[in-house]
C-alpha cells in the first residue's frame, strides 16, 4: 500500500479545484487544507485529458450513489484517504461512517482535520488498519455490525492493488456483507494500462512510488465472480456519470486502445 498516502493529496487538491469552479459538483471546503503544496504539485504532475473531470464526476456519482442509499446505517469507506464526505454531505440522523485506512494516515488526518476544527455531521469512527490484514475485527471493534446491511465504498483504490489482491478484496467485502448491502466504487479500465495515451501518466505514478496495477474491460464479470450483482455501471459521459462536465461522447465499451474507467454500483 506504499504510496496511496501520498495520492490521497493528490485527489484532495482535485476536489480543491473542483470547489473553486462555479460550476463545481461539490463543494468540499477542507480539501485545499489537507491536500497542501504537495497535493497541488501532484495534481499538476499526473493531470492528463479526461484526468481532472473523471476525478470530479466520479466524486459526485459516489454523493449520490450514498444519498440514494440513506437507509443503509452503516457505510465504509475503504481506503478512505482524506476523504471529507462526514463534514459535507449531510447524512440521516443515526448514520455511523466508518473510515479504513493507514494507522499513520488516520492519525495525520485526524490532528489536521481537529487543527481545522471540521465539524462532522454524522457519527464518523476512523479506524487505522492494513487492508492486507485481519481489518474486519478493527472494524468489527468499532461498533461495525456485520448482521447488518452495509454500504462499502471503495474508491480510487482497487486499480493500485495487484490483480489478486483486488479479487481477494472484493471477496472479502463480499462474504462480510448481510444480504441487502451495497457496494460502490470505480474499477480502472484495461485500456488505461495499455494505451499509448496514458504511458507517461503510467511513468510518472511509478516514478513516485505508487503505480497502478491493474485495470479490467470486463467488471460486471469481476463483480460476479467475486460475489456482486451489479446493479448500475456506467462509463463517463453516460448518463448519471457525465454531470455536464465529460467533454467526450461516451465511449463504447469494446474500444481498444483509449483509455477507460468504470463507475459501478453492486448488491450483494
Amino acid at each position: 500500500m506504499e504510496g496511496v498516502s501520498a495520492t490521497a493529496r493528490w485527489t484532495a487538491a482535485a476536489r480543491a479545484e473542483e470547489t473553486r469552479r462555479e460550476d463545481r459538483l461539490f463543494t468540499d471546503a477542507l480539501a485545499a487544507d489537507l491536500a497542501g503544496p504537495e497535493g497541488f504539485a501532484r495534481y499538476e504532475r499526473y493531470a492528463n485529458p479526461g484526468t481532472t473531470e473523471f476525478l470530479a464526476i466520479r466524486t459526485r456519482y459516489l454523493d449520490d450513489v450514498i444519498a440514494r442509499h440513506a437507509g443503509l446505517a452503516q457505510v465504509v469507506l475503504v481506503a478512505a484517504g482524506l476523504d471529507t464526505r462526514s463534514a459535507r454531505l449531510d447524512w440521516p440522523d443515526g448514520t455511523v461512517l466508518y473510515e479504513l485506512d493507514q494507522p499513520d494516515l488516520v492519525e495525520w488526518k485526524e490532528k489536521r482535520l481537529a487543527e481545522l476544527d471540521a465539524r462532522h455531521r454524522c457519527d464518523r469512527r476512523p479506524v487505522g488498519t492494513d487492508l492486507t490484514g485481519p481489518w474486519e475485527e478493527e472494524l468489527a471493534a468499532a461498533g461495525w455490525d456485520q448482521a447488518v446491511p452495509t454500504l462499502w465504498i471503495v474508491e480510487g483504490l482497487l486499480f493500485y492493488l495487484p490483480e489478486a489482491g483486488a479479487h481477494g478484496l472484493l471477496e472479502r467485502l463480499a462474504f462480510r456483507s448481510a444480504p441487502g448491502s451495497v457496494l460502490a466504487g470505480d474499477l480502472l479500465g484495461h485500456q488505461s494500462m495499455v494505451s499509448e495515451f496514458t504511458q507517461d501518466g503510467l511513468r510518472r505514478l511509478r516514478e513516485d512510488g505508487c503505480p497502478w496495477l491493474w485495470g479490467t474491460d470486463r467488471p460486471e464479470d469481476v463483480l460476479a465472480a467475486c460475489g456482486w450483482r451489479v446493479a448500475d455501471l456506467k462509463v463517463p459521459g453516460e448518463d448519471g456519470a457525465s454531470y455536464g462536465r465529460w467533454p467526450w461522447p461516451p465511449l463504447p465499451r469494446d474500444t481498444v486502445g483509449l483509455p477507460m474507467n468504470h463507475l459501478f454500483t453492486a448488491a450483494r
